[in-house]
């Protein structure tokens, strides 16, 4: 009972803060509702009808003629019992090409590294120089000129230019931002990684959230909440106070979204006390419109399937991309493929996600609660009740770690795991989520004492960068979804890479928190093995910068005068990947709903950050095996 009162104190608090923000920011009053690239007959016709192989073509189509013009033109060429030729002929007459609304900057100055000399190997280093150039080709702004009155385009325009992840990435993603401003400021373009993350500053002021992406179909769900990280980073380069006295009540909004529509009760099993958590969850109950086809049939197609059964499965499916993880073993009930299965997209007929509380939301917003309390003290003098915040925050943070240390710490694996509400249990499974608690700090007071306890956080890190050769994997499960085995993905061994050299400050935590600016001195923890901690960073960072390299080599990438095209008959000019097979380094990774994408701006970003760290790495022969061990 006491603890019940607890909870009600707490969420009454909430209320008196932001019962404002959350009235006037309702999620529902922003859903998608456009007839054209929403839910509707127009939608259902042609994306059924099968013209494009990806299902985001059709949705990043903005319309040559007023959106009322282009539904009448739908009904007279035959409505929802058009034929596939009447459908293109609707797409020719109605539609420009995906992404027109776009237009890529070609007059910005990309200034040289300051700290490119410090890469000592001559072919890294042309490479990197490279990549600082090539944000040029990632960096957009929204053009309405393109559009005649009336005209109808599923972007969410914004006023500010921003960079994209690549390929049939068109628009700027939530998460996905973090890591490009990291590159972005690394090279001094303060100016643009600031536009970044005004652009998202300007979305929660609109949306009372963080969409997903830029897109009006992304307005039901959103992304891992990094815009603290972002704002962390911003104020570390720049050290701006004004900045971050606007950021916070952008902060407060944000957070009070998750509090608000993703907030879930989680009953201790073992203790019999209840904890407020948060997890990924959606109001969807219908196909996402990017990926129109593939969930049609992964709900549909030779199913029985009841229709709340159908509906529960499009909003976990829309929860699962919510995730960033779109799609992992994490979230389906299902660990491996069925003996029959013809399709990756029937894993996720055991999608499971809204009943997994995960680990790494939980740090995010740990990290959120205990940023925003020290900084309503350091900048929140000119907002009202600020010490109120800060209080409420620090409460917040310290009732969520200790949440997150009675349902998700496994003491016996060393672990911290996702908590899975239908099994009333962890989930017992490896992935690199379990190292969220580490990156941001989210450590309970036992395990901080025990240094022999730290050093054994990674243990299982070590296990997966020695049983394959390359970056770290996403999971032990070949699920053929793109979030699991084989393939490993550059922000989760950023995570990785980082949380290993912020040990000694999480150690030293007093010191941490008070300062807010990492030192980097490298920990000096052995794992159970032996393994100085410093040393798997070291040596996952030489895999990562080994990966995309010889990755950008193998499609064509050179450099005048230092390294000549590897293989004369590939056209391409090199591509940066957005994922990696970990069996073998310099290889793209695959699986999933969609082909590896080029570009790629995470990756590229991440990459930056490791020869800022890792200057003298040298590159590998990109034409034999390389073997980057432990």
């Amino acid at each position: 009972m006491l603890h019940l009162r607890l909870i009600c104190s707490i969420l009454i608090t909430q209320i008196s803060f932001y019962s404002s923000v959350i009235a006037a920011k309702n999620l529902d009053s922003y859903s998608c509702d456009s007839p054209i690239y929403c839910n509707g007959p127009i939608l259902k016709t042609v994306q059924l009808a099968r013209i494009f192989a990806d299902s985001k073509t059709f949705v990043d189509m903005p319309t040559v003629k007023a959106e009322a013009k282009v539904i009448a033109s739908f009904n007279q060429l035959g409505g929802t019992n058009a034929t596939k030729d009447q459908v293109m002929q609707f797409l020719n007459e109605n539609f420009l090409p995906a992404g027109t609304d776009l237009k890529r900057l070609t007059n910005i100055t990309i200034p040289e590294l300051k700290w490119i000399d410090t890469i000592s190997d001559p072919e890294y280093r042309g490479w990197i120089s490279t990549l600082n150039k090539a944000w040029g080709n990632l960096t957009f702004e929204f053009d309405d000129s393109a559009l005649c009155q009336d005209c109808a385009s599923s972007t969410l325009p914004v006023s500010r230019p921003f960079v994209v992840p690549g390929g049939r990435f068109r628009e700027f993603y939530y998460w996905d931002s973090y890591f490009v401003i990291k590159g972005l400021l690394l090279g001094d373009q303060i100016d643009l990684a600031r536009n970044m993350i005004e652009n998202f500053f300007d979305f929660v002021e609109r949306y009372g959230f963080i969409p997903n992406g830029a897109r009006i179909y992304y307005l039901n769900r959103s992304q891992p909440p990094f815009l603290t990280h972002m704002v962390q980073a911003y104020y570390e380069k720049t050290g701006d106070d004004g900045f971050m006295t606007k950021a916070l009540p952008i902060l407060d909004q944000e957070y009070a979204h998750w509090m608000a529509n993703a907030s879930v009760r989680v009953r201790d099993p073992k203790r019999g006390k209840n904890y407020i958590l948060n997890h990924y969850v959606t109001l969807n109950t219908s196909p996402r419109p990017e990926s129109y086809v593939e969930d049609y049939n992964t709900v549909n197609n030779a199913t029985h399937f009841t229709d709340a059964e159908k509906l529960q499965m499009y909003a976990d499916i829309a929860a699962g991309a919510e995730s960033g993880w779109d799609y992992s073993s994490r979230w389906t009930k299902n660990k491996a493929p069925a003996a029959n299965q013809k399709e990756s997209y029937e894993m996720l007929r055991t999608i499971n996600t809204a009943n997994i509380v995960p680990i790494e939301l939980n740090s995010l917003l740990w990290y959120t609660e205990t940023k925003l309390s020290q900084w309503h003290v350091l900048f929140g003098n000119k907002t009202k009740n600020h010490e109120k915040k800060a209080k409420y925050y620090t409460k917040q943070a310290k009732v969520r770690l200790s949440a997150m240390e009675h349902l998700m710490w496994n003491q016996q694996d060393h672990a911290f795991y996702d908590f899975n509400l239908t099994s009333n249990a962890q989930s017992i499974q490896f992935t690199p989520a379990t190292l969220f608690p580490m990156w941001v700090g989210a450590l309970p007071e036992k395990i901080l004492k025990n240094r022999t306890e730290v050093a054994k956080l990674y243990d299982e890190t070590e296990n997966a960068l020695r049983k394959y050769p390359g970056i770290l994997t996403t999971s032990y499960y070949n699920t053929t979804m793109q979030w699991d085995w084989p393939n490993g993905w550059p922000p989760l061994s950023f995570v990785a890479m980082e949380g290993m050299l912020r040990i000694d400050d999480i150690l030293n935590k007093e010191e941490y928190f008070k300062n807010g600016t990492l030192r980097y001195k490298g920990p000096q923890l052995n794992t159970t093995r032996g393994t100085p901690i410093s040393t798997l960073a070291r040596v996952l960072a030489e895999r990562y910068a080994a990966s995309a390299y010889c990755g950008w080599v193998n499609t064509g990438g050179s450099i005048p005068g230092v390294l000549e095209k590897s293989n004369t008959s590939v056209t391409d000019d090199g591509h940066m990947f957005e994922k990696f097979d970990v069996n073998t380094i310099g290889l793209s990774g695959g699986q999933g709903e969609y082909v590896t994408q080029t570009g790629f701006g995470w990756t590229n970003g991440i990459a930056f950050w490791v020869f800022n760290q890792w200057p003298n790495f040298t590159a590998p022969d990109c034409t034999q095996v390389i073997q980057l061990g432990l």
